[in-house]
This record gives C-alpha cells, structure tokens and sequence, in this order.
C-alpha cells in the first residue's frame, strides 16, 4: 500500500545541482548510477550473445588512437561551452532571457533516457517514453483546468505548439462546412454564418455524427484547402510572440486574417476594443475564427483577462456568435499550480492567504493575491486549448513545450496515419504522432517532464512552491528598481519600473533626474544594457550582471505606454515620434531570492553591478 508523500516538507534546493555546484557530488553520484543501470541493461539482454568488441581490439593501438581523439574532441566541446554559454544560474548576476537553472532530475532523466535513443513519434519507436509522455499530457491538462476528457502532449516548443492551435481551430472550424457537401442531412436548414458560427462541441459532435464517412468529411474541411477563406478572423494581442504570424501563414490562414489587438497600460488586452473588434466584424459578416489571450507576455510577464474574454464569447453565443479561445501560456502556464491545492483542485479566492501561509509563501503581505490575476488563471479550463513550455517555468532542459486541449476528439481533426509507425483502426497501449505536427523527436523530453512531475505535482505542494519563489523575487526587484538613486559624477540617475508585474517579469527605464528628454531616456537604458552584455560588457564568464532590454513601439503597442511616459514628465508626441519607448527587461525566474536573507544579499550586489555600469556609460559615453 503506498503512502501519499508530504512534498510540502521536501526542500526545494536538493532539486538543482546549485548555482555553484553545491549538490554537484549528488548530482555526479546520481548519473553513476543511472549510468551503471543502462549499462547493466546492455549486458544482461541475451547476454550469452559473443561481444562485438573485444579485450584484443581494446588493446591495440588503432583503438586507443580513436580513444584519444574522442577525448580530444570533448575536451574541446568542453573548452567551447565553459567559454560561450550563459552563466545564467545565479540569482543577482542574470536578470534576462526566459533562461534559468534547470532541475537536476530532468537533466538526469533526459540523458538517461537518450542513451537508449528512442524515436517519441510513436509507440513503435519507444513504448516507455510514449507512456510517459502520454501521463505527462495529461497531467498538464488538469493543471490547466481540463477534465479527464482533456489530452496533451509534450510539443517540441511552444512556437510548434501554437501552431498546432491554430491548426485545430482551423480544421474543426471548416467540419461544418465539410459536413454540408459530404452529408448535408446532418446541417439541414443552417445557413453558412450558422454553421461558421457553431460550438468546438457542437462541431466535433458532428463529425461523429458523419460516421464511416468521417475520414471523408476530414478530406473536404480545411485540410483540402477549401473554405480557408471563409473561415473569419484570427485575434491576438500586440504583445503576442512572434510565432503567430508564422502560424497563420503555415496553416494558410494567412496574415490578412490575423487581426492584432490593442492592449490597455498594464499590457493586457484591451477588454472594450475587442468588444469593439468583433462586432465590426460581425456587422460585415464576418466570422471571429479564434482569440488568443496570453498567459505570461514574452516583454512583459502580463497575464490577459481570460475570464472576461470567456464571458465575452457567451455574451455573443447569444446573439448566434462563436469563436475558438485559446491560451498562449508558454510563460506563465505553470502559474496556475500556485492555485491549485493538494488534490488540483482551484483554491477558494479568501482561503489563497491562509493555503499560502501553510506552505510558506507570500508570508509578508497580500500583495500577490491580484484577482484580476486570479480570475484569469481560473478561467484558463473553459478555453480550447492551452500552450505551455516546460522548458520554461517547468525548469526542465530545452526542447519541451506543450499544448492541451479541452476535449479529446480536437486531436482527430490533425489525424495522418503512417503504416510503418501507426495504422488507424491498430490498437496500441498509447500513440502520440499521428495527432502532432512533429515527426520523429527526442525521447528525452518526456523523460525530463514526466520525472519532474513527479518530483514536483502541479499544484502547490510541488511547482507551486517553486513559481511563487520566483514571484517574490520579481516582486522585490520590482521594489528595488522602483524609484532607486544612483549618484554618478554629479548625475542623479533614477530607475522607473514600467508596471506592475502579473507574473515574474520586470521592465524598467533609467532617466536622468531633471531631464524629461524621451530620447536621452532611452540613450542613457540602451547604454546601461550594452554594458550589460558582451557588446560592451566583455566576456559573458566575467560579467556581474545580465540584463536584456526590448522596445515598445507605437505600430504595435498603440498609446499603451502613454501614461507611464507622461507620469516622467515626458510627452505622447515625442513618443510618436522616436517611435519606441526603450526598455529593460528581465525574467527572474531565478529559485535562488526567496526570501529576506537571498534578497538583502542580492540587492546589495544588483546595485553594485548597476552603479559600475552607470559608471562607466558617463566615461565612456556622450550621454550624460
């Protein structure tokens, strides 16, 4: 009989090998092993087999030539990496990219499970990876709110995973439309708006209804290429990733249908102008294909309103209009498990303070139980389908993103079957391929995920013990930044944070006290930021900070930053005419400032590292 575990008395930091290395000896004693295990494996299958190499060939001199070339090359290997790679482990020293350490059991379970090289693409390639990767997919689907009619898998990233969603909602948008040419009985009566305008439920539940006809009705939707056009317009936010566009010129939606939203000044959807946005388009007769509300924004961590996107689609459900929902939550997915209690279950808004005082977490103040971000975490189980990356927030090695959807059968809309990997109508314990974009793939990504789900379950015994200590350290660097002095050869400098953070990022401006120049503003951040990389920084092993920086542009930000660049005394019109405010930007994902001790430390050694380049741009530039 086994014993449910008590993950809350389960010490966080024996899960990395440490930004010092200083689980290192565990780590080495705990890839011995596995090691040891694989090849015990090797030698025990038909083991009274003849060796393919011998003690004679080990010893002669063309065998220890190849030995010493092998090192040669890896000791090389070596030398390039320790030199070029981004030491990004530390907690005050980068402050950038989406980078950070990684779990030491999904190291591990990734290089375990490659010395066996499996294809994941299918049963047949690796039954073991293909269950877990199957376990995974569904865990990541009740972590979004999905019940067991839910499915997902471990995508190769999220750019594949967000194409996948567009993917679907294209094809399961035109199986109306399919239906009416392959078996119109099944629509009689409906015109095309209505059936443009039905429930992902309502159109799956007709291609069951279609029957041995399925695989025909499947030949005449969108895959065929008809209707594309008909289909209706694909909504995301400015502040969506990149790879939007890219989905809707692979999947022939095309970038003319992709309608990009306008977002408020804490660079969240616009929740009035996409009111506004679907009604001009309704009044034209044309269909809303899908909204896209994202979870974690790639420059600014902010999390849209998906509980209002969600009660907007029911407001227009009355009035004969639907649309597909789906949530890019590549950051800030893994969000939700601070939500979730033991058993997954989404936790009461007034008991979030007393859950999180028996954990540990948020112990000082209230100030991160946001509701707006809570309500939109919650409502994340009534969209369509979710995107996640656990290579980010799930802290497991590149590359493993993921997508889940709400109901099982979306995946048949994407169904291609290959007789060689998998045969439709031949039934195996799991499959995966023939529901994804990706062919063969890496099994050392379902690896690495299953093994940290079950070191850390998605709910805030595990995971979210560990998002809520990178949502107190982005929440003390917020502080930290906010209005923070720096005196520099007869300069005050001040640093201005952008917005209050919904997750673990943190944008922010350096400006010279008494001048409200943009442009010298966005100079004096730009400078600071070259000296914070190896454009002006030097080598990246030597550097004391990392920073990265973006820009908000009025092509796809609108007036968004209006308001924080007036409250600097600085004007609407000489943002639109530079045209971008520049900016700052750090994700701290970082497990290692998590409370007052790490934090008093690491404020110290942040602001020395921010008063040296400060220093620096004064001598050696023409900016101050």
């Amino acid at each position: 009989m086994s014993t449910k575990k008590n993950y809350k008395n389960m010490d966080l930091s024996a899960y990395f090998i440490g930004p010092h290395g200083e689980n290192g000896d565990l780590f080495k004693e705990l890839a011995a092993k596995l090691t040891d295990d694989h090849i015990g494996w090797r030698k025990n299958y038909n083991a009274g087999d003849e060796d393919s190499i011998s003690e004679d060939e080990k010893a002669t001199p063309e065998f220890n030539n190849a030995v010493v070339n092998m090192k040669d090359v890896l000791n090389e290997l070596s030398r390039k990496l320790r030199d070029g790679s981004i030491p990004w482990d530390t907690a005050g020293r980068y402050l950038s990219q989406m980078d950070n350490e990684t779990l030491m059991p999904s190291i591990l379970a990734y290089n375990f499970a490659m010395l066996w090289n499996g294809n994941g693409v299918a049963w047949a390639g690796s039954p073991a990876s293909t269950l877990m990767e199957q376990e995974v997919g569904h865990q990541l689907a009740e972590m979004h709110g999905y019940d067991k009619n839910g499915w997902g898998y471990v995508a190769t990233d999220g750019s594949i995973a967000n194409v996948s969603a567009l993917w679907m909602a294209r094809n399961v948008a035109s199986i109306p439309l399919a239906i009416k040419e392959v078996c119109p009985e099944l629509v009689e009566g409906k015109t095309e708006w209505e059936l443009l305008n039905m429930s992902v439920k309502e159109e799956l539940d007709l291609l069951d209804q279609a029957g041995d006809k399925k695989n025909e009705v499947k030949a005449h939707s969108a895959r065929s290429g008809k209707n594309l056009q008909k289909l209706g317009k694909w909504l995301v936010p400015s502040t969506m990733h990149y790879s939007w566009r890219k989905a809707c010129d692979i999947t022939g939606v095309g970038e003319d249908n992709l309608v990009v939203l306008p977002v408020d000044d804490h660079y969240r959807i616009d929740i009035d102008k996409l009111d506004k946005i679907i009604a001009e388009n309704v009044e034209k007769h044309i269909p809303i294909l899908g909204v896209v509300a994202v979870v974690g924004t790639t420059e600014e961590g902010q999390i849209d309103h998906v509980d209002k996107i969600v009660e907007m689609r029911n407001k227009w459900i009355k009035k004969g209009v639907n649309f597909y929902i789906h949530v890019d939550a590549a950051y800030g997915g893994y969000g939700r498990t601070v939500y979730l209690d033991e058993d997954n279950n989404f936790i009461p808004y007034d008991k979030l303070e007393t859950k999180f005082k028996e954990y540990g977490i948020f112990t000082e103040n209230n100030q991160f139980l946001k509701k707006n971000v809570y309500d939109a975490y919650k409502a994340m189980g009534e969209a369509d389908s979710v995107t996640d990356d656990p290579h980010k927030m799930g802290y497991v090695p590149y590359d493993a993103g993921g997508l889940t959807i709400k109901d099982t059968r979306l995946k048949d809309t994407l169904t291609y079957y290959a007789p060689y990997a998998f045969q439709e109508g031949i039934a195996v314990p799991a499959s995966i391929g023939q529901f994804t974009l990706e062919g063969s793939k890496s099994v050392g990504s379902a690896a690495a995920v299953w093994a940290a789900n079950k070191i850390l379950p998605l709910n805030i015994s595990g995971y979210g013990r560990l998002v809520a200590r990178t949502l107190y350290g982005a929440r003390r660097i917020h502080d930290l930044f906010d209005g923070q002095k720096f005196e520099v050869d007869g300069h005050t400098i001040v640093s201005h944070v952008v917005y209050d953070p919904d997750f673990n990022m943190v944008d922010w401006v350096y400006k010279e006290e008494g001048n409200d120049s943009l442009k010298a503003m966005n100079d004096l951040t730009q400078a600071v930021m070259e000296y914070t990389t190896t454009a002006k920084g030097g080598k990246l092993y030597n550097m004391d900070i990392q920073l990265s920086d973006t820009s908000f542009e009025p092509d796809n930000y609108g007036d968004a930053p209006v308001k924080f660049i007036e409250s600097l005394g600085m004007t609407a019109d000489e943002y639109h005419k530079l045209g971008k405010l520049e900016v700052l930007r750090s994700s701290c994902m970082s497990p290692w400032m998590y409370d007052e001790d790490s934090v008093e430390y690491w404020s110290k050694e942040i602001t020395a590292a921010i008063q040296d380049k400060l220093e620096k741009v004064a001598r050696n530039e023409n900016i101050l």
